[in-house]
């Protein structure tokens, strides 16, 4: 399927992507690797007036090691940075998580660190072609007032399907934002609406430029764990990633986070205050599981390839292998 009409803009700086998005401002997406976009394109999901690439931009590619921590700006390819040594040493994490995103090529030819984090939330009743969707009817984010996946819902209940963004949460990941008025930072956990239809808190003149990973004050233990159909092609079915810092027997840092339940990543924080402080043992997991369960059947609707019952079931035994891995256990 042909691509809809549309001006192609190649700025080679940021402040000339900046310029652009000004005038044009959500009615211009940012392409990267176009993985998702150019996809979205092709089935209609989007017809925007222009599109900006930032392929020419070298400000927004690259890793930096700084004595705090590792810059890894938006535009840096999945496979750049899972190849880099300081995020190797420090975020073994983050490269498991990015090694579990589509294909090879893929990872080195296209898709980025930022357009991964900025995914398009998706729903099996939305991703389709537009002769498909026109026999659904309209949803939140094609103009009508419900949600076929959950009818009465007021506001769209696509699934976060990053394989990057529960990790960064776990991690404490702060964004770098850059807009007219200059910079901003937010944390990666405040980023997400929790709103399908408009997913993050990203300004229509604004351009993520960088993530921010703080470097970890001890050895980091972590378990990124995914649940999807098919391991090289699938968007996770559900995903979860779990960190911890141990300190003389006791865990001194935990952080547990679900997604691919609703529009944003969940971080457990119950299962925080039971863990922090205390020696590992397996009630900790039991925790994670049942405050898993918990929540996932309370966002999961019928709007990914397998049923409902199954991913509250997977939500609740990959929070426990994840925290089961994290505590050493």
């Amino acid at each position: 399927m042909r691509l809809p009409p549309f001006d192609y803009f190649a700025p080679e700086s940021l402040s000339q992507a900046l310029k652009i998005k000004s005038e044009l401002g959500a009615s211009a997406p940012i392409l990267a690797g176009g993985t998702d976009l150019v996809v979205n394109l092709r089935n209609r999901l989007l017809s925007p007036a222009a599109v900006i690439s930032i392929k020419n931009i070298k400000e927004l590619q690259g890793i930096v090691l700084k004595p705090d921590s590792i810059v890894i700006r938006a535009g840096t390819t999945l496979a750049e940075l899972a190849e880099h040594a300081a995020v190797l040493e420090h975020f073994p994490i983050l490269v498991e998580a990015v090694k579990s995103i589509g294909a090879i090529s893929i990872q080195h030819y296209r898709g980025t660190l930022g357009g991964n984090l900025c995914l398009t939330p998706r729903c099996i009743l939305y991703n389709q072609s537009h002769f498909w969707r026109t026999s659904k009817g309209s949803c939140h984010r094609t103009g009508g007032k419900d949600c076929l996946a959950l009818q009465g819902s007021e506001s769209c209940q696509a699934l976060c399907s990053s394989d990057t963004a529960p990790v960064l949460v776990a991690l404490s990941a702060q964004l770098t934002i850059a807009g007219p008025g200059g910079t901003r930072s937010v944390p990666v956990s405040d980023f997400f609406t929790g709103k399908g239809e408009s997913p993050f808190t990203l300004g229509g003149d604004e351009i993520l430029t960088e993530v921010r990973l703080p470097l970890p004050w001890g050895p980091l233990s972590w378990s990124y764990q995914r649940l999807s159909m098919r391991s090289a092609v699938d968007f996770p079915l559900i995903n979860a990633a779990c960190v911890a810092i141990h300190d003389r027997g006791q865990v001194e840092s935990f952080r547990l986070v679900l997604s691919s339940v609703g529009p944003a990543p969940v971080i457990l924080k119950e299962v925080e205050s039971v863990v922090k402080g205390k020696t590992p043992d397996w009630d900790m997991v039991e925790a994670a599981g049942a405050a898993a369960y918990r929540i996932a059947e309370g966002t999961v609707v019928e709007n990914a390839g397998q049923s409902r019952e199954y991913r509250i079931k997977m939500a609740s035994v990959l929070a426990r292998r994840a925290a089961t891995e994290a505590l050493c256990l």
